[in-house]
């Protein structure tokens, strides 16, 4: 999982790994917001629904099929509270117009 466990040896490894990984997040995270951001605009053309259940459905089964059982819960919690905060995004743009 980790491209570097076998190196991590102290808390101080731990952290530098977790500090890694979590730039990693930042950049996929702003990224994904930006096509967020433009799918909010194609919906203010076609009146597209914000929330689509089967869409979220497909991904969140998509996504998790390969996960291990000890991590997948909190995967699932993840991907719903990104979905929530992506869902959240939309309709702000949407209900201020700014799509």
């Amino acid at each position: 999982m980790v491209d570097n466990m076998e190196k991590i040896k102290t808390l101080e490894d731990a952290r530098k790994e977790i500090d890694r990984v979590d730039n990693d997040l930042k950049t996929a995270f702003l990224a994904r917001m930006e096509l967020i951001d433009q799918i909010a605009r194609i919906k203010a053309g076609t009146g597209g629904p914000v929330y689509n259940p089967d869409r979220e459905k497909a991904m969140i089964d998509r996504l998790t099929a390969d996960v291990e059982p000890r991590f997948q819960e909190s995967y699932i919690r993840f991907l719903k509270e990104m979905l929530s905060i992506s869902k959240d995004y939309q309709k702000k743009r949407l209900d201020q117009g700014q799509a």
